[in-house]
């Protein structure tokens, strides 16, 4: 697991944002000691009336299977979660991959890290923070 991995994790859900949640895919912003910093993905349909909020990136169907994904999905960098590197929230910690679906090239990562970046700046209110 590094910063830039599209990764398996029971990411921790709105309403026990201190839990282990539904499988999801994540996006792994960042590593430390013991943790990373997640954001989370849904392959749920955004609206097509309704803006996508500060710090949400669509990836078509293209897009997603490139990063081999089935379908298209939606990164969410203003709702993420610290978590602890630990089975209870990577499932597949254990395995050989450590349930890494693919890795971001280069230039993508530097432009979501840049996106996650300014909306940090912009206000902390605009971030969703989840994870024990």
């Amino acid at each position: 697991m590094v910063p830039g991995a599209f990764v398996r994790v029971l990411f921790p859900t709105r309403e026990k944002p201190h839990r282990p949640g539904l499988p999801h895919i994540g996006y792994v912003l960042g590593i430390t000691t013991g943790h990373a910093m997640v954001a989370h993905t849904t392959s749920q349909p955004w609206p097509a009336d309704t803006p996508l909020p500060a710090g949400a990136r669509l990836f078509d169907a293209a897009e997603a299977a490139r990063l081999n994904q089935s379908r298209a999905f939606l990164l969410r960098l203003d709702v993420l979660a610290k978590l602890p590197r630990t089975q209870a929230w990577f499932p597949d910690m254990q395995q050989s991959g450590q349930g890494v679906v693919a890795i971001a090239p280069t230039k993508l990562q530097a432009k979501l890290m840049r996106l996650a970046t300014n909306l940090a700046r912009r206000s902390c209110e605009l971030l969703e923070m989840r994870g024990p």
